[in-house]
């Protein structure tokens, strides 16, 4: 299994073209006031106080743009990206990630959007992209999903935590050299299951927790 820390992040972008950190299509949750990402300019967006509903210690916090976390992003974690809007956003995203001068190794870029994976990997192969599938939402035919995989040149899939996320889904991904991941997993005991199926790497909400746990078991 990896090991190595990594730091996600969600990106849309704005009308004016610029890349923010934003889960949601709009900003209603986070600011109390209604502004679809897509539709609104960067210089509105960041008049939007995003941390008051945190709590008093967060308040006057700014919606951060890419290249602020780019700039910040210390040599030793990775960054996992996670594209939340369709293929319109890429050329601005590879054009910030080679502005930035981060090492390319700590970037993966994952989505649930194929066509995002696929566009970004015809243009900067090295790139790592991970293609994003959920059980729940959506019916996957996974007699289908290693082709899909070997034609968009995903180097591999970020799965949801599922029953069918089984040993046999993971060795026919793993048979075409392509990485399996897992997300959320916050128990232990699941998270002992999938490391006994083989699976790359795990992500959790608690992840001291997790890792201590794994950790022990490796040593015994």
């Amino acid at each position: 299994m990896q090991k190595a820390d990594g730091i996600e992040i969600d990106i849309r972008l704005t009308s004016d073209h610029h890349i923010v950190c934003h889960h949601d299509e709009s900003t209603l949750r986070t600011t109390g006031i209604e502004k679809v990402i897509g539709e609104t300019t960067l210089n509105e967006l960041k008049k939007l106080d995003c941390g008051g509903w945190f709590g008093a210690a967060w308040k006057n916090e700014r919606i951060p743009e890419l290249k602020e976390v780019l700039r910040l992003l210390p040599i030793n974690k990775e960054l996992f990206i996670e594209v939340k809007t369709k293929e319109a956003i890429v050329p601005f995203l590879l054009k910030e990630i080679n502005d930035s001068h981060v090492d390319m190794n700590q970037i993966t870029v994952i989505s649930f959007y194929s066509k995002v994976i696929e566009t970004i990997k015809k243009s900067v192969p090295q790139i790592k992209c991970n293609l994003l599938i959920a059980f729940e939402h959506k019916k996957i035919d996974m007699a289908k999903l290693p082709n899909l995989v070997e034609k968009i040149k995903a180097d591999g899939v970020g799965a949801q935590n599922h029953q069918d996320l089984n040993g046999d889904l993971i060795k026919s991904l793993n048979k075409i050299n392509k990485s399996v991941h897992v997300w959320t997993v916050n128990s232990r005991k699941q998270a002992e299951l999938y490391l006994e199926k083989g699976i790359d790497s795990i992500t959790t909400n608690k992840p001291i927790y997790i890792r201590n746990h794994l950790e022990k078991l490796n040593l015994s």
